[in-house]
């Protein structure tokens, strides 16, 4: 089974779920700032960076970010939020 074949394209839409679940600032603020903190003013990288849950918000803060993602549509999306972050 390929990466787009579970990560699709509305699989991909539909990942982001602002401010509920994982994405609820009670839990992705600690992670970033966490994160933000063991980089200690270098960059992080992230595996399976999906749609940049985790990475935009890293990014936001000042830490230089690569990501690995296997699926194209996740990647597309992940795009899309850096390019409105910016």
């Amino acid at each position: 089974m390929e990466q787009e074949e579970i990560w699709d394209t509305d699989a991909a839409q539909r990942y982001d779920t602002p401010g509920t679940g994982m994405f609820a600032p009670e839990v992705l603020g600690p992670t970033v700032d966490r994160l933000a903190e063991l980089a200690g003013g270098g960059a992080a990288l992230e595996f399976a960076i999906g749609t940049g849950r985790v990475a935009v918000p890293l990014a936001g803060r000042g830490v230089p970010v690569t990501g690995i993602e296997l699926s194209r549509p996740m990647l597309d999306r992940l795009r899309a939020k850096a390019d409105e972050a910016t």
